[in-house]
């Protein structure tokens, strides 16, 4: 049996033991898997348990950058979203998991976007704008606090919004978990072509269908969820995993 986890804070919405016991059926894999909600004084404690408990843990909001500090060795400059306890080394599996929920989602946005902009300035946003700058596209980010924005760009190559055309427009802030609308916040008029919400709970948010109304085709963050865990599992069992057969298994499972 595989022992694994997710860490993050207010995270009782995640559907993420689910997303793993279908993997785990999926595959034949035998993962255990628990949820832990940790206080921002309590990362460090938790992380010294999880070291002797857990084979893996997946992490979350707020500490996918704050999380580094607490590793052996990171194999990302963007933000970690799992950890293999063995050796302490951190992962990123977001930006894998969301160019192949992108491609699923939108399968000709590749012809179709010259540029993106990129909503938020976390670990997420840094994971989506390095793989939407690794496959080529011109990437802009928008954050509520600039220096947070600044400090992306100069990590992965993006540059600050400021009115430029765009086809895809990403939420990757947490605007939308209690019915926020991530667009009106950051006043962005919706415009575009694509729009993927990382959100997934709810199904549907503000930014999802304001853009629809304008004529965006739009997606929630379900898919991205179960590839980035498809992908963390793979790296905490050692199993060479077929990515999308997986996916594809899993997700009946899950209806």
């Amino acid at each position: 049996m595989y022992k694994a986890a997710l860490i993050g804070r207010d995270i009782g919405y995640t559907k993420s033991p689910e997303v793993h016991k279908a993997i785990s059926d999926a595959t034949g894999l035998d993962i255990e898997f628990t949820v832990r909600d940790v206080s921002s004084d309590g990362l460090k404690a938790e992380v010294e348990r999880l070291k002797t408990e857990v084979d893996g843990f997946f992490v979350t909001k707020p500490y996918k950058t704050e999380i580094k500090k607490h590793l052996d060795f990171c194999e990302t400059e963007c933000g970690v979203n799992f950890v293999r306890t063995k050796d302490m080394r951190g992962f990123n599996t977001d930006g894998a998991g969301f160019m192949r929920a992108l491609d699923k989602s939108f399968p000709d946005w590749r012809d179709n976007v010259n540029a993106a902009l990129v909503l938020g300035a976390g670990g997420a946003a840094y994971s989506v704008a390095e793989a939407l700058i690794k496959s080529g596209k011109k990437v802009y980010i928008l954050n509520r606090t600039l220096m947070n924005a600044v400090k992306l760009c100069k990590t992965v190559g993006a540059e600050i919004y400021l009115n430029q055309p765009a086809e895809l427009i990403v939420n990757a802030t947490s605007l939308g978990l209690n019915g926020e609308d991530a667009l009106a916040s950051l006043c962005v008029i919706p415009q575009f072509k694509y729009a993927y919400d990382l959100i997934y709970t709810p199904p549907e948010t503000p930014f999802m269908r304001r853009n629809a109304m304008a004529g965006a085709a739009t997606q929630n963050g379900a898919d991205m969820l179960l590839y980035q865990a498809i992908e963390g599992d793979a790296i905490m069992t050692g199993q060479e995993l077929d990515v999308n057969d997986v996916f594809e298994k899993a997700k009946k499972l899950l209806g």
